[in-house]
């Protein structure tokens, strides 16, 4: 059969299909639907979504300019409609992510008729359990960002492509060039794949529609010009090289790993559906279709070209950037599938269905991990606190982006100026000095990532008892106590203690050091004066993998220092070959008090090598210091940090729902 012939032949009906085929995607329809509504008014707003939520002025025209041109990398498409939308909806959760929910489920319609369109019931339902029931898609659905709009474009370009050459008719041209500009005006990578989907149609069009088509593309390009001047300056700026690291080697491994929900259930049912897949393909091996070559360039053009460009430019390539290319890789990768026989699919498409959902909910934990965001979480937490322990005792401290947690705070009728300290926009050692305050009989400590790492090692040093810890995903919240409770929190413990009465393990402490005995304290302590170093210990890192992740703290007692003292804790890790891994050094405060230290092996590449942490102290004025002890300890770390993107081993602290 002709392939143009192949894709008209199940008529210009709005829903496609023998009766088993159709009412087999209204089922994986409905799945998709009610993973993705899935307690819709609990849904947090995540760091983006917030952020463009502040981004949002009063006025279009204020919107646009200070809300995209001057604080955004992104077209305007979406914030333009959130603001729209929000002055009608307001912003709730469940009024702001609805329509993205919504238009996101409803874009596995179009990538239904394209793949039945161009291959088979076969291929369109096993690719639709597939969609359906991924994290990755359902993830990016439940984001009230560009992703979500970006697939519903993409997914009825590529359906308004596939009518438009197969009936040739000016509604569906029409389609092509409304789906081409609302895609450029949502997202640069939906935007990249529009045009390479535009271009390669091109050689596929007959004689008499390749006028149209280019009339089409003309006022396509015009309808995008008003943006230009936007794309132009957006794209100066380069990429995410500030925070995002470029691809290397293991980069599309952890992107398969991810994609199958780091599940080996998962992995072997889809890639048993594939090998069942190639080997039908093999036996009907002389068909030929531009599918063969459309789908593989579609699905795979923005991936190289992302990579490509964030490995020789500037880093830009994230999982979310190849989302919208996502649907035609299953496509292609289920194409062996139109010579499936009934049952194959049905079984096929059902046990995908099933094993995706199950690994969904109970190995990804999606609506467990999903469920709150630490901005929220630091702000019920400090209320709850503040109501049984009191203001006037509590110490507030949020080491967080301030725009998104203050969207919190005034939702509560809260003014962020009062009561509440934000580190990255003060002294450290200002700090310090709150922090020695004896008013304080508890800390309130709000992190997220991007948090100093000493951070909540800093505020222990005052107040050594932890009695309330929150889990979330990029963050976490902390309640300290100044003295000891009746019931406290054990989530780190000491491995290392150097001090004048004990020097357990590898240490070195040069003799000639002068000793000072307080003898109304019981204490003792070296000075270091006229020494540069003189104090060093070394300690064997265990071998576990699932220590790996978690924090390791040193702490530095001092006191008499004078001012202008060029004293510094410097910790290193290094590997089995004592090659240096990590170096961090933190400056002590002035006077005295505690200066903290903290590393993971998860920041280095450290392999599977036993690794050393090496402290000392090093004195660069050779001034008078007294160094009371030194203590390293192992912190627990977040086990859902990075959940949404990583393996979920436990759920740490994360709260109950």
């Amino acid at each position: 059969m002709e392939w143009r012939r192949h894709i008209a032949r199940y008529g210009d009906g709005w829903f496609p299909g023998e009766p088993w085929v159709k009412w087999s995607f209204v089922a994986l329809f409905a799945l998709a639907a009610v993973l993705r509504f899935w307690n819709l008014p609990g849904l947090p707003f995540t760091h983006d979504e917030l952020s463009a939520l502040m981004r949002i002025y009063p006025t279009l025209g204020e919107t646009i300019q200070r809300g995209v041109i001057e604080l955004d990398t992104h077209p305007p498409g979406v914030q333009v409609f959130e603001w729209a939308w929000t002055r009608i909806f307001g912003t709730s959760e469940a009024a702001v992510k609805s329509p993205f929910i919504l238009l996101a489920l409803i874009a596995l319609f179009p990538l239904y008729r394209f793949a039945l369109a161009w291959s088979s019931a076969g291929t369109a339902l096993v690719s639709t359990a597939l969609l359906a029931t991924l994290q990755y898609t359902v993830l990016y659905a439940q984001i009230a960002r560009p992703y979500a709009i970006g697939f519903f474009t993409i997914a009825l370009l590529a359906d308004h492509i596939t009518r438009y050459l197969a009936f040739n008719r000016r509604t569906d041209l029409f389609g092509i060039g409304l789906a081409a500009v609302l895609s450029a005006y949502t997202h640069h990578f939906s935007l990249l794949l529009a045009g390479i989907m535009v271009l390669s149609t091109g050689p596929l069009l007959l004689r008499e529609q390749r006028k149209p088509f280019l009339v089409m593309c003309v006022v396509s390009a015009v309808a995008y010009a008003p943006n230009l001047g936007i794309f132009a300056k957006q794209l100066g700026l380069g990429g995410l090289g500030n925070w995002l690291p470029p691809p290397d080697a293991q980069w599309l491994p952890r992107y398969l790993q991810w994609i199958l929900h780091f599940s080996e259930p998962l992995m072997v049912v889809v890639g048993g559906a594939f090998v069942i897949g190639l080997g039908l393909a093999v036996r009907r091996s002389g068909e030929r279709s531009p599918a063969r070559w459309l789908l593989p360039l579609w699905g795979l053009a923005p991936l190289l070209i992302g990579y490509g460009y964030s490995v020789w430019r500037s880093p830009v390539l994230q999982y979310s950037l190849v989302l919208f290319s996502f649907p035609f890789l299953v496509h292609w990768v289920f194409m062996g599938f139109r010579n499936a026989p009934k049952w194959l699919v049905l079984g096929t498409a059902g046990l995908i269905a099933i094993t995706s959902t199950t690994t969904l909910v109970l190995e990804r934990q999606h609506y467990r991990v999903f469920s709150d965001t630490p901005y929220a979480a630091m702000v019920r937490v400090m209320m709850n606190h503040i109501v049984r322990a009191g203001p006037e005792r509590s110490f507030v401290i949020f080491d967080a982006p301030r725009p998104q947690v203050e969207f919190h705070l005034r939702r509560h009728g809260m003014d962020p100026e009062q009561g509440i300290v934000w580190p990255r926009e003060r002294e450290a050692q200002g700090l310090q000095e709150q922090l020695q305050d004896p008013q304080w009989t508890h800390v309130v400590l709000g992190t997220s990532n991007g948090c100093l790492e000493e951070r909540v090692a800093l505020v222990r040093a005052h107040f050594p008892y932890l009695v309330h810890l929150e889990d979330h995903v990029e963050g976490q919240v902390h309640v300290f106590a100044r003295q000891q409770p009746e019931h406290s929190i054990a989530d780190r413990r000491l491995l290392q203690v150097i001090s004048p009465s004990r020097r357990a393990g590898h240490v070195h402490v040069d003799q000639e050091l002068t000793m000072w005995h307080d003898t109304d304290a019981r204490r003792s302590c070296w000075d270091l004066v006229d020494h540069e170093f003189g104090i060093e210990a070394k300690y064997t890192l265990p071998a576990q993998p699932d220590t790996r992740e978690d924090l390791y703290e040193v702490e530095m007692e001092v006191s008499h220092i004078p001012v202008g003292t060029d004293l510094s804790l410097v910790v290193e890790l290094r590997n089995a070959r004592n090659e240096l891994l990590l170096y961090r050094a933190s400056a002590a405060p002035a006077t005295a008090g505690t200066a903290v230290v903290a590393l993971s092996p998860s920041w280095v590449d450290a392999g599977e090598a036993p690794l050393e942490v090496n402290m000392y102290v090093q004195n660069r004025t050779k001034g008078p210091a007294r160094i009371h002890a030194l203590r390293l300890y192992r912190r627990e770390q977040n086990p859902v940090r990075n959940a949404l993107l990583a393996p979920v081993r436990n759920l740490g602290h994360l709260p109950l729902k």
